[in-house]
């Protein structure tokens, strides 16, 4: 009952105060959230462009004059108790005060999410993670982090790995058996060699747009490259341990109808080898650049199964569309409204100690580093979205065996031999940032698994 207990709170003034790390699209959609909800506050923003920051707040009629700027630890406590909103460059600042109940990480930088991920949980706070590029690199370690500090490590509600956690938990509670569980894309035949330059013309952005909602273009441009899509699915695999059926996913053209049907075993007319995965259905038919009639788009998808022909029956007559020889269902939800829903996972966290979802402490999928290009010696590859490679979605114990680089890894690492475009990169073939902390921590979690 998060209604209640938050009009609670407010009554009592004494809100859930958020801290937010990373004023960008879905940082700032999230204050705005905040700013029409009760019992729940955004008390701090941390950016290291400050001008991000206090536009989160200003667009959400926060006044000027209500929005502190602060410089240490101590300046935004006072800011909090005398119910200011308050500024920083220094995420750091939101992670060490007493007055914060909950960190939302939402940089989207794997070295960035490492290390306010890391802080956070160390000074027992409960983390909302966003940033599911770092999630898929450190995840289960972080979810073990939490574990030892007593507080609640959770990906988000609102983005498509939590939503679609929120059908499997539904479906698993009611004794469904998941045979397939994913999201939809809008994957063109030309989508896999994007880079960052023409993320305007693709998704139709126009220079106010960016502007005003602070696009990203690196980030964007991994939502078109297919690199976004892998890493979800990933998240969500180590969430409800599913691996993928083959690496990258079948990811067929699909419309909503078929989905069940499709998502089912070789033997009963499907495309599956095994049941338990996760996937993606294609918006896009098979010539690479036509819509489909009725597809899934940025939806997301579960396709359940029962052996009794009495709910079979039922499932049948409530109209869900079948499939698996009439023992497959589909669930699937159209949308899924990535900040507008993120409160839910605060509230959950905070008020029940439970996540939306959590990783399992011992990963089933991880998120391997391909090519985009052919790639010669000496290049600097720069990770998701960039121009240099792809992320795919790999089985685990495949990953492990053939020593792959995981994508989170890849920023800044330089490529010691030269590579095939659409070849996979292993540790072998590149110079790491030996600086770097989310290596360390992706080592510690290697060396525990």
């Amino acid at each position: 009952m998060f209604s209640t207990q938050l009009a609670q709170r407010a009554a009592e003034n004494n809100p859930i105060r958020v801290g937010i790390i990373g004023a960008g699209k879905f940082g700032a959609g999230l204050v705005a959230q905040l700013s029409q909800m009760q019992g729940m506050v955004a008390s701090a923003i941390a950016d290291i462009n400050l001008k991000h920051a206090i536009d989160a707040y200003t667009v959400s009629n926060i006044p000027p004059d209500a929005i502190s700027h602060i410089r240490n630890v101590n300046e935004m406590n006072d800011a909090i108790r005398s119910d200011k909103r308050v500024v920083t460059e220094d995420g750091m600042h939101i992670i060490q005060s007493d007055l914060i109940d909950v960190v939302v990480e939402a940089t989207g930088i794997p070295e960035v999410g490492a290390r306010m991920a890391y802080h956070t949980l160390m000074h027992k706070k409960h983390l909302v993670m966003v940033n599911v590029e770092t999630d898929v690199t450190i995840g289960p370690f972080l979810r073990r982090l939490a574990d030892n500090a007593g507080v609640v490590y959770t990906l988000v509600d609102g983005d498509q790995p939590g939503v679609t956690m929120n059908i499997i938990e539904w479906a698993k509670t009611l004794g469904f058996e998941i045979v397939a569980a994913g999201r939809g894309t809008i994957f063109y035949d030309d989508d896999r060699a994007g880079i960052p330059d023409t993320v305007p013309q693709r998704f139709g952005f126009s220079q106010e747009l960016i502007e005003r909602r602070t696009i990203n273009f690196k980030m964007f441009n991994s939502f078109r490259d297919g690199s976004k899509a892998q890493i979800e699915m990933t998240s969500l695999a180590n969430m409800a341990g599913l691996p993928p059926d083959i690496r990258g996913m079948h990811e067929p053209s699909v419309n909503i109808s078929d989905i069940a049907e499709v998502f089912s075993l070789k033997e009963e007319g499907g495309i599956l080898s095994r049941h338990g995965v996760v996937e993606l259905a294609n918006s896009i038919d098979t010539d690479g650049r036509t819509t489909l009639d009725g597809p899934l788009r940025m939806g997301v998808f579960v396709v359940i199964r029962t052996d009794h022909p009495f709910t079979q029956e039922d499932l049948a007559s409530y109209n869900l569309y079948p499939g698996g020889d009439g023992k497959n269902y589909l669930l699937y939800r159209p949308y899924h409204l990535v900040a507008v829903e993120a409160p839910i996972s605060i509230a959950k966290a905070v008020l029940y100690g439970e996540p939306t979802g959590t990783p399992l402490p011992t990963p089933v999928a991880d998120i391997i580093t391909v090519a985009k290009r052919t790639l010669k010696a000496g290049e600097q590859l720069d990770g998701s979205g960039g121009y240099t490679v792809n992320g795919l979605i790999e089985r685990a114990e495949v990953a492990w065996a053939e020593n792959l680089l995981p994508l989170g890894l890849s920023d800044n690492t330089i490529l010691k031999c030269d590579v095939s475009q659409g070849e996979a990169i292993s540790y072998d073939m590149v110079e790491l940032d030996e600086d770097s902390f989310v290596l360390k921590l992706r080592r510690l979690q290697d060396a525990t698994v």
